[in-house]
């Protein structure tokens, strides 16, 4: 499984606006593609609008490769699964930092990984766009 973030011009202090990706064993980002990418991915994602105005898009990949090369093809089953229960987390972090979080299933895989640069060899599974919530809504 592997993380990568779209964050929005002027929304996280401390990175500007781009796609990352999460690095776990040095619990860092790095800058995989420069500028405002939220338009594009919502674009990609049937032109879903709404989700270009969270500040950050969280997006769950996998690289099947690694995973049936353990599992045999039910490894694809294993990281639909654990992109569920990684999606779950977010939502409850969300929530629980008074954020609000959304979940996208509804996207072409191909125009992601390109907006993002995304590996090719990696599927996205889900989007997750977090914000502040809006009151009355």
């Amino acid at each position: 499984m592997d993380i990568y973030t779209v964050v929005g011009e002027n929304c996280v202090k401390g990175l500007e606006a781009g796609a990352y990706h999460y690095d776990p064993k040095s619990h860092a980002v790095s800058l995989v593609s420069k500028g405002d990418l939220r338009n594009k991915v919502a674009g990609a994602a049937l032109s879903q609008t709404w989700m270009a105005t969270a500040p950050l898009n969280i997006l769950i990949t996998a690289e099947y490769y690694r995973i049936t090369g353990k599992y045999g093809n039910r490894g694809v089953r294993y990281a639909i699964i654990e992109a569920g229960h990684i999606g779950q987390n977010i939502l409850l972090q969300s929530e629980t930092m008074g954020l609000g979080a959304g979940v996208v299933g509804a996207f072409n895989d191909e125009k992601v990984k390109q907006v993002v640069n995304i590996p090719p060899n990696y599927e996205p599974l889900l989007i997750l766009p977090v914000g502040y919530k809006i009151e009355g809504l």
